[in-house]
């Protein structure tokens, strides 16, 4: 009754027939003096770390009482360690969220036995897309969206993580497009994978929207490295548009068919469609524990909402976190729902990449 309460509220404050202020509903919800504990599943400087330290200090201003905000980043397993940690110390107070992204959707809709949580049990508070940028050196290409170097490659090494995470689908885009020389180089985060391309020890990097604007586009701009596509950003409707802040960047479909002169059709193509979701809408994510209260949900979803209307996040976040809007409220249960659901032909493709590569993981 409260969540329609407060979807309604504005509206009817206009028509004169509730006078009762959504701030008054929330009153009883109160972290005053509180510290709240965000999960970080990650070590600090990566793509979830970033955004959410760029989050902190509005949180902090939005949600009542103005509580402290603290991450506490929790690498390992994947993921597995922060998100099973989250899982098995929940509290309903309010002060304890878990920070998700599509390493931890990953877990779930592989199966990993490993992992003890649900990401569609909790209370989803806020989404953000994000698309992933994959960039060369510039001896390596004839200049932006050109692979013919790396095609040409007999080695082109690439930063990776662990299969079991979504750094698997690094292997499959680099399958799937040719690059036949491409080796994973394991352990490496997208961050220290970057530190190491920035060396010249790796020949292929990738970063997500965040680390882009503030890393990545910097060498592009000095003539360092050229970009040659993006993942793309899928729209509802199956099309997939360029970024609007990095325009003509070809995008993974239109690579494919560059390389291969043919579309991206099929199992192919769906499984491109999942990454896209998770890599995508769901691509970062905040949840709060089963059996939160409504009254606690709205306050976080309310505290989000008037985050995003700050002026000085508004003109910050293009820089931070990119152009896409913050998804709030029950929506975000059907963007992790899309992420987490893996047909037995995306599977197929998927362990396909990653015996390709002669790792032993295997996605059940």
């Amino acid at each position: 009754m409260l969540k329609k309460t407060l979807k309604t509220i504005s509206g009817m404050i206009a028509a004169g027939v509730f006078s009762v202020s959504a701030s008054a509903v929330l009153a009883e919800v109160n972290f005053e003096g509180e510290t709240v504990t965000i999960i970080i599943p990650f070590k600090e400087g990566g793509g979830t770390s970033r955004t959410f330290r760029f989050f902190q200090p509005y949180l902090s201003k939005y949600l009542p009482g103005n509580p402290v905000i603290q991450l506490q980043h929790m690498p390992g397993g994947g993921t597995i360690k922060g998100g099973n940690f989250f899982h098995d110390n929940q509290k309903t107070d309010g002060t304890f969220a878990l920070a998700t992204s599509s390493s931890v959707n990953m877990q779930q809709a592989t199966g990993n036995p490993l992992a003890k949580f649900d990401l569609l049990s909790y209370e989803p508070v806020l989404s953000l897309a994000t698309t992933t940028h994959w960039v060369t050196h510039a001896d390596l290409a004839d200049g932006p969206n050109d692979v013919s170097g790396l095609l040409e490659l007999p080695v082109a090494l690439f930063p990776f993580k662990t299969a079991a995470s979504a750094d698997l689908f690094h292997l499959w885009i680099y399958k799937t497009l040719g690059i036949d020389g491409a080796r994973p180089i394991p352990g490496l985060s997208s961050s220290a994978g970057y530190q190491s391309f920035q060396r010249g020890e790796l020949q292929m990097a990738s970063h997500g929207t965040g680390n882009f604007l503030k890393k990545v586009s910097k060498d592009i701009a000095d003539g360092k490295v050229h970009q040659f596509m993006t993942l793309g950003v899928l729209q509802p409707d199956g099309s997939v548009q360029r970024p609007s802040y990095s325009p003509d960047a070809l995008t993974f479909p239109e690579m494919y068919e560059k390389v291969h002169g043919k579309p991206l059709e099929g199992a192919e193509r769906e499984a491109y469609e999942v990454i896209a979701a998770n890599w995508g809408p769901a691509s970062k994510g905040l949840v709060l524990p089963t059996g939160t209260s409504d009254e606690i949900v709205d306050a976080w979803r309310k505290a989000v909402e008037e985050m995003t209307k700050d002026l000085d996040f508004m003109d910050a976040a293009p820089k931070n976190i990119g152009p896409f809007p913050v998804v709030i409220g029950e929506d975000v249960r059907g963007i992790i729902g899309k992420a987490v659901d893996l047909s037995d032909a995306s599977k197929q493709q998927f362990n396909d990449a990653i015996a390709h590569y002669q790792l032993t993981y295997r996605i059940e």
